[in-house]
């Protein structure tokens, strides 16, 4: 076992997180989880996951902090002193599933839980078609990095998908086309395609009943955005927010949404939540089996084999819940690939993957809210950049991860990084410069 022992300070801890910036269960379990998840699937450096992507977190850790890597058994660690009590917080890999922070169960218990599942085997995906053009520079993604993290845009990565081709790509040094990125919440519309594929397979409808706890919603009003769930993103002016209690808190991240009031009428307002994915996860996995092997075997099976998509990871909380709202892991062109099949209007290859009525009806139709489809931001940059196509859509996620989809230019960009927490704070104006980059590129490629 390796372990690394230092003593963190004078980090500034700006908006950490999605708040709870000072509570040591959520900097330690988020910070186990990530050490865990991007070193043992996207083969990150522990020193570079510390000092690239989450250098706050363990900044605003108040005392001493250990951190044990073991790399025999893949588990991460990481304890403090709380009140005169040691903390400690621990995250297990498991292979086909990934990293699970620990609650209630031992590392043994999380292993047996899973101990009988068959998973595919992992192999490298299938290339991406290639017709890189010298003429396409991706250096205005790179072009605000900045010295002092928290005001970084940090990039690691950007693709871009042209025609059905890879016409341009740029990594840092600790990335490539085939690092496996997560996606955190890029992966709510992987949940939204999962719906589709059980649509059409006549296990769920649009329109059908589902409850949790006290909370009666239909398939649409979850895939819209609009659960009735009384819900915090982010923090209120009060302080309150669900987002890093439902995963650093709790085990179960279900229950937690279940048990939460009720704030609305479902469907009569749209209300951006990740705890409403949780529970559109939850009603998949109902869905496909009622298990972690079903589900996992929609995953691979129907969604991602086709597209040859053969060694992404969906992670799972410790109660066995799939993290649909967070936690995908996908090597950049296997991202890319989701994107093409938006363009290609749900075929790949000749084989009808998700139908084509769930992605213009559904997915890419405006819901409660003209910005926000099924699981899918719609062109919400138009005021600032008129010039984007209208039928841009894209994936979005926590600190910088992008997926964007232009159907009528049959364009797609990829983006991975981590903001710092000063970028963060102005996510639109981030938002705001990748978009631009995204015209540069249509700019550069239709010259």
């Amino acid at each position: 076992m390796k372990q690394t022992k230092f003593l963190l300070g004078g980090i500034a801890s700006l908006v950490l997180l999605s708040g709870c910036k000072s509570d040591p269960n959520v900097l330690l379990g988020y910070s186990a989880n990530q050490l865990c998840s991007r070193h043992f699937i996207s083969d990150e450096p522990i020193e570079f996951i510390k000092q690239r992507v989450i250098p706050e977190a363990l900044g605003a850790v108040s005392g001493e902090l250990f951190i044990d890597v073991d790399s025999t058994a893949k588990q991460v660690s990481l304890s403090t002193q709380v009140d005169g009590m040691t903390l400690t917080r621990t995250s297990v890999f498991r292979e086909g599933l990934g990293c699970t922070l620990l609650h209630d169960l031992t590392p043994a218990q999380l292993y047996a839980q899973t101990a009988d599942l068959d998973f595919p085997a992992q192999t490298p995906s299938t290339p991406v078609e290639k017709a890189l053009r010298d003429d396409v520079s991706l250096a205005s993604f790179f072009a605000t990095n900045h010295k002092d993290y928290t005001w970084s845009d940090n990039t690691f990565a950007v693709a871009v998908m042209y025609k059905g081709q890879l016409v341009a790509q740029q990594y840092d040094a600790y990335h490539h086309g085939d690092s496996r990125m997560l996606s955190w919440s890029m992966a709510k519309t992987l949940t939204g395609l999962l719906t589709g594929l059980l649509v059409d397979q006549g296990k769920l409808s649009l329109h059908q009943p589902l409850r949790f706890g006290e909370h009666a919603v239909t398939v649409q009003n979850l895939m819209n955005m609009s659960s009735g769930v009384k819900w915090a993103e982010t923090p209120d002016v009060q302080g309150y927010e669900d987002l890093a209690p439902m995963w650093y808190h709790t085990g179960d991240s279900v229950n937690y949404v279940s048990q939460l009031p009720k704030a609305y009428q479902p469907g009569s307002k749209f209300e951006y939540a990740t705890g409403t994915t949780q529970l559109l996860s939850r009603a998949l996995m109902d869905a496909s089996g009622g298990d972690i092997q079903t589900l996992n075997t929609l995953y691979q099976t129907h969604l991602f084999a086709p597209l040859g998509i053969n060694n992404a990871i969906a992670e799972f909380d410790e109660a066995g819940n799939l993290r649909g709202g967070a936690r995908m892991f996908m090597s950049v062109h296997d991202w890319l690939k989701i994107g093409q099949l938006f363009i290609n209007k749900g075929r790949w290859q000749g084989v009808q993957v998700v139908s084509e009525a769930w992605l213009n009806e559904v997915m890419m139709s405006h819901g409660v809210d003209k910005h926000y489809g099924g699981q899918l931001w719609l062109n919400d940059m138009s005021f600032w950049l008129p010039r984007l196509p209208k039928d841009t859509v894209s994936l979005r996620g926590h600190r910088g991860q992008y997926l964007v989809i232009i159907p009528s230019k049959e364009l797609v960009v990829v983006r991975f990084g981590a903001y710092g927490a000063a970028v963060n704070q102005h996510i639109g104006l981030a938002n705001k410069r990748v978009f631009k980059s995204v015209l540069n590129v249509i700019e550069q490629l239709e010259k």
